[in-house]
């Protein structure tokens, strides 16, 4: 048991014991800390990439190799796995190459990590009215414009006023409108249309352009210029209108298709120019 002095002063004061306790407790955590500050060095050595090929896995498509996702995440022989914020530079990723839907990250301690990056897949091409040469903008079903060159001739194309939607955002208003239309021209009920492209830039309706004859139409539906995330129930009603007059040919050859007022459709002979 520890011994209390009494001092002249009649203060207490801790016996040798005491202090020799308090002496062994100061040198126990000097030496925790000691092995602890050494088991973190030697964890984050462990860490550390010395051989990408075998360290590093990374998937991704097409358009964007995995040396530059490799070169946007940091990671390149030398660093250390372990002071990598990837939660951050994978936000930062995704918004320098908005040609990427997704990437997952997954870390295999210590000193692995696997990378798995998703590709935006174009549906539309985007034009410029007035404009012939190729923008090399595309976009994907989310609406999100991108950059890419191949493989997209066959595509339909939204035709916008300059300069166009820039890279890395996302359509809205009439051009999403033209994006669900195109989206909903795309399935098998209304095939036979062919659309091949959709203008924008007339202030009441859209213009798309048929496939086979080049007929246009004008159309316009309710909730047009706020279109929700799937195809609208009035534009699908116009869409099967306009399929069926053009069936039954009453129209004859016709150039023109009127389809912006409810539940009619007429040929028009109108200029559209």
């Amino acid at each position: 048991m520890g011994e209390n002095i009494i001092d002249r002063d009649g203060r207490r004061r801790r016996g040798p014991v005491a202090l020799a306790v308090a002496v062994v407790a100061l040198a126990a955590l000097a030496l925790a800390g000691l092995g602890f500050r050494r088991l973190r060095s030697v964890c984050l050595e462990q860490c550390v990439v010395k051989d990408m090929s075998g360290q590093v896995s990374i998937t991704s498509g097409k358009m964007v190799k995995p040396d530059v996702i490799a070169e946007n995440l940091g990671l390149r022989n030398g660093v250390n796995l372990a002071l990598i914020d990837f939660e951050q530079q994978r936000e930062k990723l995704l918004a320098r190459i908005p040609t990427l839907r997704s990437v997952s990250i997954t870390r295999h301690l210590p000193d692995k990590v696997t990378i798995v990056a998703e590709e935006r897949v174009p549906m539309v091409k985007m034009g410029v009215r007035g404009q012939r040469a190729p923008t090399g903008r595309v976009v994907d079903s989310e609406g999100m414009v991108f950059p890419c060159m191949r493989g997209v001739q066959l595509l339909p194309t939204i035709v916008e006023p300059s300069p166009g939607t820039p890279v890395g955002q996302r359509l809205k208003g009439r051009a999403l409108a033209a994006l669900r239309l195109l989206e909903v021209c795309g399935e098998p009920e209304f095939g036979e249309l062919g659309v091949l492209d959709v203008d924008i830039t007339r202030p009441d309706y859209l213009l798309a352009t048929l496939g086979g004859t080049y007929a246009r139409v004008k159309i316009a539906w309710e909730g047009m210029d706020d279109p929700p995330a799937c195809g609208n129930a009035d534009m699908r009603e116009r869409l099967t209108n306009l399929r069926t007059a053009m069936r039954t040919g009453a129209a004859g050859a016709a150039k023109l298709w009127n389809a912006t007022m409810p539940e009619r459709i007429f040929a028009d002979t109108e200029r559209t120019e």
